[in-house]
């Protein structure tokens, strides 16, 4: 008796559960206030201009984060009906900031600024609703 076509169901079933349970949203613990995803959760809608996570007419609130493989955090975004709206932060590995972005409503609004190996600014960028407006660097 062949059990090989019996093993690809099992491995079937188990892959399409694993991804079934991936795609279904994370539950947040219930000490937790603030509405939290993975970046590559979101889905920007061109149409709508703004990110939503499963429904298309339900903007996105919160925060998106990616990690390093040690659990780190190195990348976060801020989102309020569904426009990326604050700071948008990017971390070395090591855990020191690398980058800080300001954004109003999906435009860069405010300071750009790019930080050295040791965390101290390096260049200073303005910007008003998308435009470069002033450049220094340090």
């Amino acid at each position: 008796m062949n059990s090989t076509p019996k093993l690809f169901s099992y491995f079937l079933i188990a892959s399409i559960l694993y991804f079934i349970n991936q795609c279904q949203p994370k539950k947040k613990p219930s000490n937790t206030t603030e509405n939290s995803c993975h970046c590559n959760d979101l889905v920007y809608d061109e149409l709508y201009n703004y990110f939503f996570i499963e429904v298309r007419t339900s903007p996105y609130n919160g925060k998106c984060l990616e990690f390093y493989e040690s659990g780190e955090i190195s990348l976060e975004k801020n989102f309020i009906d569904g426009k990326m709206h604050g700071d948008m932060l990017r971390f070395r590995k090591n855990g020191i900031r690398k980058s800080l972005v300001e954004f109003k409503l999906n435009f860069i609004d405010g300071k750009a600024v790019l930080y050295n190996l040791k965390g101290n600014d390096s260049v200073i960028q303005k910007y008003k609703k998308g435009k470069l407006v002033s450049n220094s660097h340090q």
